[in-house]
């Protein structure tokens, strides 16, 4: 939900007038108070003016308390938040069962297993959009852990148990996991970002009852690699009747509930370029004065043993007071997070 909202409101460089958006099966009902958004995400039916009406309430009275200060009190408060929680702090943050008893809280000790793994996963997810023309328009890249290539980080944010102190003086993400699976570090890139795809359509119309659909899409990564689970959808509009394909990669069907061509691919390789091309019979009704405001083209993809940013690790050791043996597993992959291409 941040994450789209960041895309597709606060990062773009349109000049949006209208205070809702919609954003998948999502609406986002915002309002703009000094420089802190103040959101309300809704995935069904609601009413707008009540939203809105609750908003404007709750400020007014915030005002009424904190007078002229309001506005200064949610500035200060959103910095002493992501100071406090989001960058990492130079000094040490104090444990008390640590300083007293030498163990953490986020782990019990005695723990013993037959098998000692360790599966260190960097997982990114891409959110983007653009245009067909126009390079780039809205691009950022969030992902969950952390490599020793120099790479400039936007936010960072680390789990409990990290020691920051190394960290800030050397570098090293060091830490004492929780037992299971946990998120030990988050991070966001704005530049530098390799796309593992390119979309390239051509949509053009032909009269008011027939449309002709061109969709290129380019694997970007390396070809020994390949991705999973790929899914285009293309939309179309509302009077669509029938749709003709030829695909040269994959299967393609029409799907009247979304108003869009579905293509999916199992198995992407890299360094391929797929086609798509379809026929698309329109109903003429005399009510359709308006012309089709295309909405963007949508992509869902992974692609196993590939960063966007280049994040790589290099190394990964487990120490252990009573040296017992561990497995250590680095996995790498990227998935798209809002990936939007407009037509």
């Amino acid at each position: 939900m941040v994450d789209a909202f960041q895309v597709h409101i606060m990062q773009t460089k349109e000049l949006r007038t209208c205070p809702v958006c919609q954003i998948g099966g999502c609406s986002f009902f915002y309002m703009r108070v000094s420089n802190v958004y103040i959101v309300i995400v809704v995935s069904s039916n609601a009413s707008v003016a009540c939203a809105f009406k609750f908003v404007v309430e709750a400020v007014h009275l915030f005002k009424s308390y904190f007078g002229s200060t309001f506005d200064e009190l949610l500035e200060e408060f959103m910095n002493f938040w992501m100071k406090s929680w989001i960058l990492p702090s130079d000094k040490p943050v104090p444990n008390a069962t640590l300083q007293v008893t030498g163990a953490v809280g986020w782990r019990r000790e005695g723990l013993v297993y037959k098998k000692n793994e360790v599966f260190l996963d960097i997982v990114e997810s891409v959110n983007l959009l653009t245009s067909s023309k126009v390079c780039l328009a809205d691009l950022y890249l969030a992902g969950d852990t952390l490599s020793g290539k120099t790479i400039e980080l936007d936010d960072v944010t680390f789990h409990q148990c990290v020691n920051l102190t190394r960290f800030n003086s050397e570098k090293t993400v060091s830490f004492v996991p929780p037992d299971g699976e946990f998120e030990l570090m988050k991070y966001r890139i704005t530049e530098g970002v390799n796309l593992p795809f390119r979309v390239l359509p051509t949509i053009k119309e032909v009269g008011r009852t027939r449309m002709e659909v061109n969709v290129m899409v380019k694997s970007v990564f390396g070809a020994k690699m390949f991705a999973l689970g790929v899914v285009i959808k293309i939309p179309v509009p509302k009077q669509t009747a029938k749709t003709n394909f030829q695909v040269t990669s994959g299967r393609a069907k029409y799907n009247p509930a979304f108003d869009c061509l579905v293509w999916k691919i199992r198995k992407f390789p890299g360094q391929t370029e797929p086609t798509l091309s379809a026929e698309v019979e329109l109903i003429s009704t005399m009510t359709e004065k308006k012309s089709w405001n295309r909405p963007p083209i949508e992509m869902e993809f992974q692609v196993p043993m590939f960063t966007a940013s280049g994040l790589r690790f290099r190394f990964l050791k487990v120490w252990e007071k009573s040296g017992y043996n561990t497995v250590e597993w680095v996995r790498y992959i990227t998935k798209a997070g809002s990936y939007e291409i407009r037509c």
